[in-house]
Formats: structure tokens, sequence, C-alpha cells
């Protein structure tokens, strides 16, 4: 026979246990701990559209697990509830109206449900901007901003790697995703889940120009950073031919009225005799032949040809 005292111990450690799963319990039927977790795959605002699959799961009834399409009057069809009008609501309102209708057919006392859209039929995700083939493209679920990026043909080669993805809702919350052309690691570990409905913006790369007695004249796309120098615009121009005049070149920046043009004498620059420049979007540095005799009056021709498609050429 057990010592008394042994046996009081395994009935403490008993009801200690019994405590213990009626937490965990009370815990899994909170409606709201269920709904965090769902809206962290799938935006609120999102409505149920006909064609979309759901998972629609009750806590401690199995057999109430199912995947349902919604059809093209708006309708589920769910066991032991039959057809029911979901399409137009969120996946919590969804929830709800499922709940109710249990309670209503007295099958469940008190059911929590959860509703997750597991594939939208109908909302797409709207890609402009510098992408090859801007569109909207149809996904099923959630998908990452790299995958919508290479749907659409991956970057154009002025595309700026900071891209915008707006949610949809009535906040339009708005997320910038920055990427890096030469770093798959950051791009990957910056990638973002991107959501029916939502828009992705990638933007024109800033460009400027070096123009005049250089090996490439071209226009040069401000790579990952956004910033580059004189120097660096320079150097992916293929320096100053050996006929340039590097002390009458000329920086033209553009404002309200025009051009702002300022004389630059880009040898001492080189030679570190005077501060490297950090370019702006759309500066041009107009290095001329020694042969000109007045740099400044040669920039209105750069001016006016800067539309021109050899301008916008881009040098890598």
């Amino acid at each position: 026979m057990k010592h008394p005292l042994i046996r009081t111990s395994t009935w403490a450690g008993l009801i200690l246990a019994l405590i213990c799963i009626a937490v965990n319990a009370f815990t899994e039927q909170d409606p709201n701990k269920g709904q965090r977790s769902s809206s962290k795959q799938i935006p609120v605002s999102l409505k149920i559209a006909p064609g979309d699959l759901l998972h629609i799961t009750v806590f401690d009834v199995p057999e109430m697990t199912q995947e349902v399409r919604v059809g093209a009057n708006g309708k589920a069809q769910l066991a032991l509830i039959g057809d029911i009008a979901l399409a137009g609501m969120t996946g919590q309102e969804a929830a709800e109206t499922i709940a109710r209708e249990l309670r209503n057919k007295k099958l469940l006392l008190s059911p929590q449900v959860n509703v997750l859209v597991k594939e939208f039929a109908t909302q797409g995700v709207s890609v402009s901007g510098e992408v090859q083939h801007p569109g909207v493209y149809q996904v099923l679920g959630s998908r990452t901003l790299l995958d919508l990026i290479s749907m659409a043909g991956g970057l154009t080669n002025v595309a700026d790697t900071r891209i915008t993805v707006q949610r949809r809702g009535p906040a339009e919350e708005k997320i910038t995703v920055k990427l890096k052309t030469d770093d798959p690691e950051t791009s990957l570990a910056n990638d973002v889940q991107v959501y029916p409905g939502d828009l992705i913006l990638v933007p024109r790369a800033g460009i400027v120009y070096v123009l005049g007695d250089v090996n490439r004249p071209g226009g040069f796309v401000m790579q990952d950073s956004g910033k580059i120098t004189l120097l660096q615009a320079l150097a992916q121009a293929g320096g100053a031919s050996k006929s340039a005049s590097l002390s009458k070149s000329v920086l033209m920046r553009k404002n309200a009225e025009g051009y702002a043009t300022t004389k630059l004498h880009v040898g001492k620059i080189e030679k570190g005799e005077d501060p490297d420049l950090e370019l702006h979007a759309n500066d041009i540095l107009f290095i001329p032949n020694n042969r000109l005799k007045n740099a400044i009056s040669g920039t209105q021709s750069v001016i006016t040809s800067i539309g021109s498609a050899s301008i916008y050429a881009i040098v890598h």
C-alpha cells in the first residue's frame, strides 16, 4: 500500500497538469489570437470573391476542416451548413458568419471558426514603372516581391532598386524595399510578401550625363546607393580623351529656369588638388575639346541634343 503522502503528491501533480491543459485550450480557443495569425498571411482588407479557395477550420471539430471554392454566385457549399454567401466578406467576417450558422442550426454551442483565403482567383498585383513588362499579374495566395518582378520580366537598365509596395486598403500602407543588384543575399533578406490587390512601383533611377571629348559619352545610372561622384561618372565614361580640355570643363545642373553652368578644372580634381563633387540626377558634365574656344557656348548644343538616342544610351 502506497504511503498517503505519495498519493497526495500524485493527485497534486494531476491537478496541476489539468490546469495547464485548460489554460492551453483557452489560449487556442481565443478568436483574436487566431485572427492575428491569419492577418499576418493576408491583409484583412482583402475581400473574398467568386473563385477564391477557402480553408476553413473549427477548433476541436476536425471533421469540419474543409477547403471549398466560392462559386460564381458568391456562395460556398459547406459541410453540415450547405450553401452560404461569403463573397464580399473578409476572412474574419466569413468566420463570424459561419460560426453564427453553426449556432443557429444548433450544431455547436460556441464554435471557434477560422477562415483562410488560400487562393485568390480574381485579384491581381499591379506592377508598374521600370520593369520589362508592366501590367497586372494574377496570383494565387501570397507571393514575394522578387517573384512578381520576375513575372514582369525583371528590371530595366534604368530601374531604381528602391521599390515601393503599396498595400491595398483604406490606410494605403506603403513599404519601401531596398534591393541590391550586386548582392543577392541582401535582396533576399529584404524581400517582402506581396498580396492580391497590392501595387508595385519601380521608379526610374537617377541618370547623370558625361558628354564631350570623352571615350564613351552617354548617360549613366546612379546605381544602388543612388549616389555618384564626378570622378566615378568620368570613369564610367572611359575617362577624358587626350585632346580634352580638362581646365575648361563645365557642370550643368537643372533648376527652375533651365540649366545653371559652373566652370570646373577636372584636371585638378583628378589630381586631388580640388575636392571631388557629388553629382545630382540629370547633371551634365561637359568636357570640351581643346580646340573649342568657348566651352560655355558649346553647352547650348549639348542641352539641345540631350533628347537624342545616343545620349540616353546606358553604358555599363
